[in-house]
């Protein structure tokens, strides 16, 4: 009886005890989207601009930027490796959607002590075709003309054939640069070369000079207003047809915002 009494004593106090509290758990961290941008190399000075700009502001986002060759990124793009792609050129056919962001342009330079300053398009599209091999003329000293093209799938190299070549082609002694890094660099390098880049890279390299077209320099206020000949847009090109949601639609409506164009206007001509 008294063994009885001592279990039910027991069972009663194993009943009464504290029981631990739960633990709260912890605050969920907040998640971030990540955007992966394609840009290619002749817009890389973009890039500084949009990691200073938007993401301090938008701490939501990850931007994660690929830097590459126009066709390589296309393919990244049609690979579901990229979100959206920051391109020159928009391909023949292209079923993507697409938006202007900035006015760039197509610029010619040359190494600073060349002291020619300004040709025609029929002069560029001399040189590059092979039938002026002599700076001399131009206006220029008695020197062989060093040309200077982009590899093959380049979106400038694209323009430069559509806009100024049209039916002739580049000449078969052009010493083809990988890269725009490559084609400045190669024309800082050699006073007698000549190439081609864009407006808002060449600005920020300090071993080349744009030479004008048609008596027109490539700048901001050129391209916004289009009276460089070679003005040439800027396109965000996303991967799927339909226009982007999110995030990367926000992306995107700041980009073409006033605060975004303001931002973009340090290298570019604003689309508005």
């Amino acid at each position: 009886m008294k063994q009885l009494l001592w279990l039910i004593l027991l069972i009663i106090i194993a009943a009464c005890a504290t029981q631990p509290a739960s633990r709260t758990p912890p605050p969920a961290l907040p998640t971030t989207a990540l955007l992966q941008i394609g840009v290619v190399s002749s817009a890389e000075p973009i890039i500084p601009l949009l990691e200073a700009s938007y993401a301090p502001e938008n701490p939501q986002v990850t931007l994660q930027f690929v830097v590459g060759n126009h066709s390589a990124l296309l393919a990244d793009l049609a690979n579901g490796l990229l979100d959206a792609v920051l391109v020159h050129h928009i391909p023949e056919g292209n079923g993507r959607y697409f938006n202007p962001v900035a006015l760039d342009g197509v610029a010619i330079v040359t190494h600073p002590d060349n002291p020619v300053n300004t040709l025609t398009r029929a002069e560029v599209q001399a040189i590059f075709n092979g039938r002026l091999t002599n700076w001399q003329a131009v206006g220029g000293r008695d020197e062989a003309i060093v040309l200077l093209s982009r590899e093959p799938g380049s979106g400038l190299g694209i323009l430069l054939r559509q806009r100024v070549m049209a039916e002739q082609r580049i000449s078969p002694n052009v010493l083809l640069q990988a890269g725009n890094e490559a084609m400045l660099t190669a024309v800082a390098n050699n006073p007698a070369a000549v190439g081609f880049s864009s407006m808002g890279s060449a600005t920020q390299h300090s071993g080349v000079k744009i030479v004008m077209v048609d008596g027109r320099s490539a700048t901001q206020s050129s391209t916004r207003d289009q009276t460089y000949p070679l003005t040439t847009p800027l396109y965000f090109l996303a991967a799927t047809e339909a226009e982007p949601t999110g995030e990367l639609r926000a992306f995107l409506a700041w980009l073409q915002s006033d605060a975004g164009q303001t931002v973009l206007g340090d290298l570019y001509g604003r689309i508005r």
